[in-house]
């Protein structure tokens, strides 16, 4: 009898000894298997993160682009209206303002307009209806939207620096006949722009300009750091921060990447901010919070999942062996 259990003891041990090494093949093509899934889910995840930020800077630029055309068209339809030539030429700033007040009024409550306003054909501010008491002064050193306007009697949008900052304008020409009587000029507030974005996409926005570039001057009281003013933003200590961290880099290109901010990973895209002219003045810059656990919670199911096969693996290969040699030694 104990001859028996000795022998069937040695062929139990046998039997897991010859299902180390097999459990231990099965355990490494897992591991590979799995390593190279963990990869791929990663790049998955990286790719993924990457579009949906490209996605956030496409709806800023569409976001900006269809504030552009509403601003063209406001300017548009009060260039055409026939009692605001005659007074224009006259230069009758009262006659100007009664006739607009109730438009400005309404556009300024309800569609975020910033500015609306006249000017002459000597590049003049005829009349400013978000600034009434400021009029007469020449603007053609400083606002090159609208010297545009009138030497080419053709429509201008985009955005544009001035005395009230960064805004989205639409400038048209008033006419009559061929005669050019002078411009007109609406202008949208950008803070609702962006504000809208981000309720939208859940990122947090920056319009960030570089006076090197911009070639204006800005107001003293914006903060600017490395040569960069942060102009906009819908989280103020969020966009200063960034400034000061000094990850932020203003290229021609459109750039996605990881920054860290205050201790915090963020996905950023930085695109590219032009003028009406199509000159470069700045950037736009979103945010959006990364903690990157998604990665990390799918990379430890993974391992766990390969550690558990090679343990199942390991115990049926056992059993498998063992009853194999014993068979092998009742013959």
């Amino acid at each position: 009898m104990s001859d028996v259990k000795t022998g069937t003891a040695r062929i139990s041990g046998l039997g897991f000894l010859l299902a180390a090494p097999v459990a231990l093949v099965i355990a490494a093509t897992l591991y590979t298997m799995l390593a190279l899934q963990t990869g791929a889910q990663e790049d998955f995840i990286e790719r993924d993160r990457q579009a949906q930020m490209r996605l956030v800077g496409a709806s800023i630029t569409a976001a900006f682009d269809q504030a552009g055309k509403f601003a063209l068209s406001l300017a548009e339809s009060t260039a055409r209206r026939p009692d605001i030539a005659a007074p224009l030429e006259a230069l009758d700033k009262a006659k100007l303002q009664a006739l607009s007040q109730e438009a400005y009024d309404y556009l300024a409550k309800q569609a975020g307009v910033q500015i609306y306003g006249y000017h002459s054909p000597d590049i003049r501010y005829l009349l400013r209806m978000h600034r009434p008491d400021l009029s007469g002064d020449d603007i053609s050193g400083f606002r090159p939207m609208v010297v545009a306007a009138n030497k080419l009697r053709r429509a201008q949008s985009g955005v544009e620096i001035g005395i009230a900052g960064i805004g989205i304008r639409g400038i048209a020409s008033v006419e009559r006949g061929d005669k050019a009587l002078g411009t007109m000029e609406v202008g949208l507030d950008m803070k609702p722009i962006i504000e809208g974005v981000k309720s939208t996409t859940n990122a947090d926005i920056a319009v960030v300009i570089v006076p090197s570039l911009a070639g204006v001057a800005l107001d003293p009281k914006l903060p600017t750091i490395s040569g960069m003013t942060l102009a906009l933003s819908t989280d103020d200590d969020l966009g200063n921060a960034l400034l000061k961290s000094g990850a932020l880099r203003i290229t021609k290109d459109v750039q996605v990447s990881s920054v860290a901010i205050v201790g915090r990973s963020y996905s950023m895209i930085v695109t590219p901010l032009v003028d009406f002219s199509g000159k470069q003045v700045g950037a736009t810059v979103a945010l959006k919070p990364y903690s990157g656990r998604e990665a990390h919670r799918i990379s430890t199911e993974l391992w766990v999942a390969a550690l558990v096969g090679a343990i199942l693996a390991y115990a049926v290969f056992a059993v498998l062996f063992c009853f194999a040699c014993t068979r092998r030694s009742a013959a």
